[in-house]
């Protein structure tokens, strides 16, 4: 497991402590632990509206609100990557990618940032 800070790099903000460790069902993907969070509330309702969007398969309403998220420009400290499609699990479980995935393959940074 390996201990990481989630980060914006825009307002240089750490937002938690978490534990995580690479999951080999798809390549960039991770899951975790939240030992710490201090994720603002905006940011959280972006991350839960961007997973709803999907599960509702609702997809045309996705690309305003993943730009609204991805402003914060998220990433992990120590690793110097950014993450994307980040997922809260149970109350303190975490699951995302450190790349973006695109029908272009996966991408270092959000398309158009």
């Amino acid at each position: 497991m390996i201990k990481d800070y989630i980060v914006s790099f825009r307002d240089k903000q750490r937002y938690a402590l978490i534990e995580y460790k690479k999951i080999e069902k798809f390549d960039h993907y991770y899951e975790g632990v939240i030992i710490e969070s201090n994720f603002p509330k905006e940011v959280i309702f972006f991350i839960n509206e961007c997973n709803s969007i999907v599960n509702d398969i609702a997809i045309s309403l996705l690309d305003e609100i993943e730009e609204k998220l991805y402003s914060y420009d998220i990433g992990l400290e120590k690793n110097c990557s950014r993450i994307f499609d980040i997922e809260f699990t149970d109350k303190n479980k975490i699951s995302f990618f450190t790349k973006y995935p695109s029908s272009r393959g996966y991408l270092d940074k959000y398309p158009d940032s």
